[in-house]
């Protein structure tokens, strides 16, 4: 099957740096933790509740009006703009995959994933957490009403997000629980080990924190060195979706006072706003390599737009302890539109749900955001991923898109994750779910390496069409997850849906199933090196060592070389740095004082290939 990608001749568009007004920093009563454990948990009954009705005519709905938008675009699209084949960059490899979460008759299913270095997997959908190893195992499943059961809140829960944490070497989750005013609260949980299935300090948060008769939906966060940010949209209870938005929220608080289950002092900005109007669905960005900070960037765009070029570009300049810190919006202009999605075919008229075009995934690294969303396909009609780049972040911002579409499948929920070896790799993989007539639901995923792009990649493609919803319209799943591998630098895991077919006696289910599956890139595996032009030892010192180890050598070539230390029984202690050697001189330094007394070995690959392993006595 070939893709295809579309694309302007445009320069990328810049504009003069604008700030706006500030947003309003406010805080509230510390929040206090509760501890459990998926092992804690002795009753768990998985509830669930939810409507299989499709969005009615004329109720007003945000997806009743989506829909009849949706058709006056879209009824009678005529297929525009240029087409470019895809291929110019390595296919991804699919490594290993299997079926995550069970389906648990929940609608839509919220896909969501993290993994430690050790390589433990956090497996989240609407409604329940599952832990698993690299191989699949199921070590723990629990729901997210279990889970939080301590907290005495008895409302549905909903809308997970997970991170893992490569600093502290630790996992953050948040979900949402409530739907009124009243009831209306934000979970967040921070494991204090590196093991999911271990204790976990639970805080609940007001959805309401104003008091203003507001409930709080549709959560996105991310990490930087030593904070949590959350964002969440605040939602007027009992409105149509026109007025029934009110404002996106900012939280800020500190991963040291979680993980620790110290009480959780949380602040959070509101009036966030552009042209005196709040934008919406703000995107916080998470670091690519390893977390940055300690400011963040967060994105946001017109999500309902038949065609628009703005991008929002909101910037947190510091700590929640910073008296200094302020939350700014400027806008940026891109080169290539980005428009509200058609709904996606499925088989026997049945479609999907595809939402609107707020921005699902991004990162930053060197110098660079790269992110995701829904939109047309101008060259088909059908459900694409737009891609876009924001370079310049110390200036006018530049933003270059690109579309990425199939010439018979629509492509939708995308997330991206950055892949890159070494400095200046401005590489990632973009995974997305996939549907058409007659190509069952599933996810595929495409490699981007510097402005080329692969042929799209299968991950996995399910056994039957989605029918869970009464009529033929059907939710796809407003997200779906996607994670580097912090010390496998090229691999990523990600989660997604699938059409499965379930035999229940009387009847056959047809359900919206979980995947959870691994990729690496195939372009970054650098060729070994030819045995008359590997490196050269000149100075190994000091040996034994008390604080600082070095090594200098030469290099004939240049080559990505990557340092580990491993204990006496050759068991890794800790991957060091994957970076890339210049032809010449190079020296590379390391701290050894968090390292216990005892015999160390420094182990040396040189593109990918092991090279030398040195002992290192620590004194």
């Amino acid at each position: 099957m070939r893709a295809f990608l579309f694309t302007t001749l445009a320069i990328c568009a810049t504009i003069p740096v604008t700030v706006q007004a500030q947003a309003t920093r406010n805080t509230l009563p510390a929040a206090q933790p509760v501890v459990v454990s998926p092992s804690m948990v002795q009753h768990d009954y998985f509830p669930v509740l939810f409507s299989t009705e499709a969005p009615a005519p004329g109720s007003g709905s945000y997806r009743e009006f989506l829909m009849e938008r949706k058709k006056e675009l879209y009824d009678h699209y005529q297929p525009t703009g240029q087409r470019i084949a895809t291929g110019d960059a390595a296919a991804p490899e699919v490594l290993t995959g299997f079926q995550g979460n069970p389906y648990n008759f929940s609608v839509p299913n919220d896909n969501d994933v993290a993994i430690s270095n050790d390589g433990m997997i956090v497996s989240v959908i609407n409604s329940t957490i599952n832990i698993y190893t690299e191989t699949g195992e199921e070590l723990y499943a629990v729901s997210l009403s279990a889970f939080s059961d301590t907290l005495d809140i008895l409302e549905s829960d909903f809308d997970p997000r997970v991170k893992y944490d490569p600093i502290h070497d630790r996992f953050v989750l948040v979900f949402l629980n409530g739907f009124d005013p009243l009831t209306s609260y934000i979970i967040v949980a921070f494991s204090q080990t590196n093991d999911p299935a271990g204790l976990w300090n639970l805080y609940a948060l007001p959805g309401n924190p104003k008091d203003n008769d507001r409930w709080t939906d549709y959560p996105m966060i991310a990490l930087t060195e030593g904070e949590l940010f959350l964002t969440g949209n605040l939602i007027i209870p009992g409105e149509p979706w026109q007025t029934g938005f009110s404002e996106t929220l900012i939280w800020q608080m500190s991963l040291d006072e979680g993980y620790s289950g110290a009480d959780l002092n949380a602040i959070f900005w509101d009036d966030v706003f552009y042209g005196g109007a709040p934008i919406r669905n703000i995107h916080p960005v998470q670091g690519g390599s390893t977390p940055y900070g300690p400011d963040i960037y967060m994105l946001s765009n017109r999500n309902f737009s038949e065609s628009n070029d703005s991008i929002f570009i909101v910037h947190v300049s510091g700590t929640l302890d910073d008296p200094g810190t302020t939350v700014t919006v400027e806008l940026g202009l891109t080169d290539l539109p980005y428009g509200v999605p058609p709904v996606a075919r499925q088989y026997n008229n049945h479609e999907f749900d595809t939402n609107d075009g707020r921005i699902l995934g991004s990162f930053m690294e060197n110098g660079q955001i790269q992110f995701v969303s829904n939109t047309l396909d101008p060259a088909t009609g059908f459900c694409g991923i737009y891609h876009g780049i924001i370079t310049d972040l110390d200036g006018d911002y530049s933003i270059h898109g690109y579309i990425i579409g199939d010439d018979t499948m629509d492509l939708g929920y995308p997330n991206v994750s950055y892949t890159g070896r070494y400095d200046n790799d401005n590489q990632s993989i973009i995974t997305f779910d996939h549907t058409a007539p007659e190509v069952f639901a599933g996810m595929s995923g495409i490699f981007y390496n510097d402005g080329n792009y692969s042929e799209l990649v299968n991950i996995h493609t399910g056994d039957s069409y989605v029918n869970i919803l009464s009529g033929y319209y059907e939710r796809w799943g407003d997200y779906t997850g996607s994670q580097r591998k912090y010390n496998e630098p090229g691999v990523i895991w990600v989660s997604g849906n699938f059409g499965r077919e379930v035999d229940l006696g009387p009847f056959t289910n047809r359900e919206n199933a979980t995947w959870v599956a691994s990729l690496r890139t195939n372009d970054s595996l650098p060729l070994a090196l030819e045995s008359d032009r590997e490196p050269v030892f000149t100075n190994v010192y000091p040996n034994p060592v008390q604080t600082w180890f070095q090594l200098d050598l030469e290099l004939t070539q240049n080559a990505v070389l990557g340092f580990s230390v491993l204990d006496v029984n050759g068991k890794l202690v800790d991957e060091l740095l994957y970076g890339e050697g210049k032809t010449g001189n190079n020296t590379f330094r390391f701290s050894t004082a968090s390292l216990p007394a005892g015999i160390y070995f420094l182990q040396i690959t040189a593109n990918g290939s092991l090279w030398r392993t040195e002992r290192i006595v620590k004194q």
